[in-house]
């Protein structure tokens, strides 16, 4: 049994991965290129960042190829980490409440996963380019690492429970990371979202930097759904609990 939920996970993970890295390598890693161009000259012309960008996203040298490389087996690892996890909530999902184990289940705890390891930290902490998060790291990955694990809680105690008083903690434990607020003078998505114009004084624009986070957060919803609905789909065929 433990060795069958491996490799699903594995083999649900390396799929979920290997979509992601293909849809970042479209719409996330050119523009990681051009704001990478920002670190090197100070005050790039705006008009500039399209041809910038569009020579170092396809830089295929062999530290360019190297680089990719590295990218797609993080996606990749970072895919069946997330499935090991995503198919243990599978089996406590079908053994507490009785759900039929099909892809709306996987799809449902792909939208789980997404909001607690995607969008519930980006409303604190949008989706950052190189060269702008600011403040200090160590509050920053503390406070992200509570929202993810604060939102799972929250969307366990309210889904698993009957209503009532642990269905309103578990409203309230979603809510406490965002009472608490983001460390520093962290920007999250919406704020993001209504700037305009350039970022600082190293030629970033709002414009950019906005792109970057919604490419980075659709990147990770469809990471999350085709996880969701892999582990579903795999549970059902290989470890037969239909």
């Amino acid at each position: 049994m433990i060795a069958r939920l491996f490799w699903v996970a594995l083999i649900a993970g390396a799929i979920a991965g290997l979509v992601a890295a293909a849809l970042q390598a479209v719409g996330v890693w050119p523009l990681i290129a051009i704001a990478e161009t920002f670190e090197v000259v100070e005050a790039a012309p705006i008009v500039d960042m399209h041809a910038h960008g569009h020579d170092h996203a396809h830089d295929w040298s062999p530290e360019g190829a190297w680089r990719i490389g590295l990218s797609v087996l993080f996606d990749v690892l970072a895919g069946i980490g997330f499935a090991l996890l995503a198919n243990a909530a599978l089996l406590l999902a079908r053994s507490v409440r009785g759900l039929a184990l099909d892809w709306r289940l996987g799809l449902g705890l792909g939208a789980v996963g997404f909001a607690a390891f995607s969008l519930a930290p980006a409303l604190g902490l949008a989706p950052a380019l190189p060269g702008m998060a600011e403040g200090d790291l160590l509050a920053r990955q503390t406070w992200w690492i509570g929202t993810a694990v604060a939102t799972l809680v929250g969307v366990a105690l309210m889904v698993l429970s009957r209503g009532g008083v642990v269905w309103a903690l578990g409203l309230l434990t979603l809510a406490l990371p965002h009472a608490v607020g983001a460390p520093g003078e962290a920007m999250g998505l919406v704020a993001l979202m209504g700037q305009s114009g350039p970022l600082g004084d190293d030629g970033m624009t709002a414009e950019l930097a906005q792109r970057f986070a919604l490419a980075s957060l659709a990147a990770a919803a469809v990471f999350w759904a085709v996880l969701g609905i892999a582990s579903a789909k795999l549970q059902r065929r290989y470890l037969e609990l239909a």
